[in-house]
């Protein structure tokens, strides 16, 4: 193979080392046939950005956690081969894949690799694929023997993400002949669905004992770690499309990550966004008494919601494939529970709707049964074609239906199910739980039944993954249509919105080092499961009165705060006769405000995760929301040295900086907090002077905040903290 390569990253990142795009990284993207050139581009700097945060692969010792974040069906699988062939290209020799928990998202991931990787032009020569090796299999001697080869083909392993299998890729590395010839060079390892089962949910139990053991972790992750001690030089990076999990874990975790990349997708990705908040007429509610339930709502007898859905669903098939070719197939998923026995339930709904209507359609035109199905059609027929430009008559499509519903492939997809024949037929309908969940790519998906029943809080990083709805599908958006419970998506569009702030808040970030990892949510929601979160997770409100504590940097605060003061034009609130009750404000616009928080040092951990969270939401404000100013508000601005609030030097704490209502000869002060707007974050500066008996701290004079959340900008984060503090629960 020829050699030649381009420069594209010189001597940075966490390693080091020089990147070149070589003829590999070339080959693999010059076939991307769906992208245009600024893509390919992207997808290159994006690979580069993640491989220049690894180690340098050439004798080197040392390893690395870091993160890639995409959406869901955003395209990650083609990051991380693109990534794999540009490691290959700068000197790594081995790849690791954890391919997930089910055999499914196994067999999805291996296949795409060769796929990708194994062309025409590629061969044994340059590419070794392993999947789920063991010792028996001689495994280690291939290996080792592969290494020596002069022409240096890559070794991709692929293994199922359960201990049985990582233990044994730990046997195979700790093999003697492996270890002489990899030495000190490096491996790669790429755990796709992060989140999933890689994570120690022993962790919050853990955390809150005196004393553990070093086995006192989830099996799946404890073997993760014996497979990276195994491997001197590694670099191990986490692709997920929600990354709560890998960012709120311990800081000392083996497996939080130290750096970052967002991946961009492609032009014509339709995510979250696209459904929840642009188009939300491609929503339709499944009314709460069809919505099922195993327990609480178990349905007898097949829901009227799901045969609208199906009806819609083969007659967008008819449109799109039958009439207008456009696509060989397409396909509708049905997700109802966990419980096999519901998907079974469903399953034999979905058969027998499928043959009955066959039947039907068969039969003499005027017969009843016959006529009443066509009117069916019609009403589904013109939900289908509300949004198309120049659709089909009915009679066409009428026409068509038939062998629409004959060319249908009903399947139940459970663990142990065969793979989908795409190919074989215009119409599939799938039927299953967690098998359709995470990873797994449901082909040419146009609609999604999902009749999910939310018992108490669901977790943010859960729903998402569901989205298996998500993906490319611009050309046929118009003919989609998701079919969810109203909770449900009510959940959903508060999801949308933390994911687009957790999204700029990570690409604005450098580095995951020596940040405050917080994260908006909706208080309706968790952000993760609880047991893979240490007591260092702390959740805490942004709604009504907070006050801030800034009692660390006084100097550096005085400086600031009074020059911005000086830059602003004051409006008079009414007076109220005495100088510490007396208080103006000004409206600004809300970059301006941003600059102020920024500016404002916060040294403690529980306000500088408040203060990290605001800056956020303000950000998100503006962008996604329109909101275009913010209030600041100087309390008692002829106050010289401001008024005296009591402190305590053990907590480094002031008490309530806010006056309370009075009545006196000038009238009723309605109190501090009464000096606010409902229509912006309000942002009070409070001169203190500080109230205590030692020479250090007594009549210091300092700034701190107070800040108001309208009900309507209320919200919630979740943030990791440096030290131990309690849930915020007050008001």
């Amino acid at each position: 193979m020829s050699e030649t390569i381009k420069i594209v990253k010189n001597d940075t990142g966490t390693g080091s080392f020089p990147i070149s795009q070589g003829v590999r990284t070339t080959d693999l993207i010059s076939r991307q046939n769906k992208l245009d050139d600024e893509e390919k581009e992207v997808l290159l700097r994006e690979t580069t950005e993640i491989l220049s945060n690894c180690i340098n692969p050439i004798n080197t010792t040392g390893s690395v956690t870091n993160l890639v974040v995409g959406y869901v069906q955003s395209g990650k699988t083609l990051s991380f081969t693109t990534l794999s062939t540009l490691a290959i290209d700068n000197g790594v020799r081995i790849i690791i894949y954890l391919a997930g928990i089910k055999n499914n998202l196994l067999v999805q991931t291996t296949k795409r690799l060769k796929k990708d990787l194994l062309t025409e032009k590629e061969n044994s020569r340059q590419f070794k694929v392993y999947e789920n090796p063991t010792v028996e299999q001689g495994i280690p001697s291939k290996i080792s023997n592969a290494l020596k080869l002069t022409y240096k083909p890559a070794i991709l392993i692929t293994v199922l993400k359960h201990t049985k299998h990582i233990d044994e890729l730990t046997r195979i590395f700790s093999d003697i002949s492996i270890k002489s010839e990899l030495g000190n060079n490096g491996v790669l390892i790429i755990d796709d669905e992060a989140d999933q089962a890689s994570l120690n949910t022993y962790a919050r139990k853990n955390s809150k004992a005196p004393d553990w053991a070093d086995d006192e972790f989830s099996s799946t992750y404890a073997s993760i770690l014996r497979l990276k001690a195994a491997l001197p030089n590694h670099s191990y990076i986490q692709y997920t499309a929600t990354p709560q999990g890998p960012l709120l874990i311990n800081l000392m975790d083996l497996l939080s990550p130290k750096h970052h990349t967002v991946l961009t997708p492609g032009k014509t990705y339709t995510g979250g966004k696209t459904f929840f908040l642009d188009n939300p007429d491609l929503i339709i509610s499944i009314p709460d008494e069809q919505v099922h339930h195993q327990k609480n709502n178990n349905l007898s007898e097949c829901p009227q919601s799901l045969i609208e859905a199906m009806q819609v669903y083969l007659t967008g098939v008819a449109i799109w494939v039958f009439i207008g070719g456009h696509e060989n197939f397409l396909s509708m998923m049905i997700h109802a529970d966990r419980e096999i026995d519901a998907s079974q339930k469903f399953h034999s709904w979905v058969r027998n709707l499928i043959d009955s209507w066959s039947e039907r359609l068969g039969r003499e035109d005027g017969d009843p049964t016959k006529t009443e199905l066509v009117k069916e059609f019609l009403s589904s027929y013109q939900q289908t074609i509300r949004r198309l430009q120049s659709p089909p008559s009915f009679e066409d499509v009428m026409a068509n239906i038939t062998d629409v519903i004959r060319d249908t492939n009903v399947e139940l997809v459970i663990q142990g199910s065969k793979e989908i024949a795409w190919s074989n037929a215009a119409s599939h309908i799938l039927i299953g739980a967690d098998m359709l969940n995470r990873g797994f790519t449901v082909e040419n998906l146009s609609v999604t039944y999902m009749p999910r029943y939310s018992v108490g809080k669901s977790t943010a990083d859960t729903i998402q993954q569901r989205c298996r709805f998500f993906g490319y599908k611009r050309k046929y958006l118009d003919i989609c249509r998701v079919y969810l419970p109203h909770n449900s998506v009510l959940e959903y569009v508060e999801y949308v919105q933390h994911e687009e702030i957790m999204r700029t808040w990570l690409k604005e970030k450098d580095s995951l080092e020596q940040v405050e990892q917080v994260l908006l949510l909706d208080p309706s929601m968790n952000a993760t499961r609880n047991n893979i979160l240490s007591t260092q997770v702390v959740k805490h409100k942004l709604s009504g009165w907070r006050q801030f504590n800034a009692i660390q940097n006084i100097d550096e605060n005085t400086i600031f705060v009074e020059n911005f003061l000086q830059n602003l034009s004051f409006v008079n609130f009414d007076n109220y006769g005495t100088s510490d009750r007396n208080h103006r404000y000004a409206r600004l616009d809300i970059q301006t405000i941003i600059d102020f928080i920024k500016g404002f040092k916060l040294s403690n951990m529980p306000d500088a995760l408040r203060k990290s969270a605001t800056l956020q939401y303000l950000k998100y404000l503006s962008n996604e929301r329109g909101v275009t100013h913010s209030y600041v508000i100087q309390m008692a601005h002829d106050v010289e040295n401001g008024r005296e609030r009591s402190f305590n030097a053990d907590t480094m704490k002031i008490s309530n900086i806010f006056s309370g209502r009075s009545s006196s000869v000038n009238g009723t002060y309605p109190g501090d907090k009464a000096f606010c707007f409902e229509d912006g974050i309000c942002f009070q500066i409070h001169k203190i002077k500080l109230k205590h008996n030692s020479i250090k701290w007594g009549g210091k004079v300092c700034y701190t905040l107070g800040v108001y959340y309208p009900e309507d900008f209320a919200h919630a984060f979740t943030g990791i903290s440096h030290e131990e503090i309690e849930d915020d629960n007050d008001e």
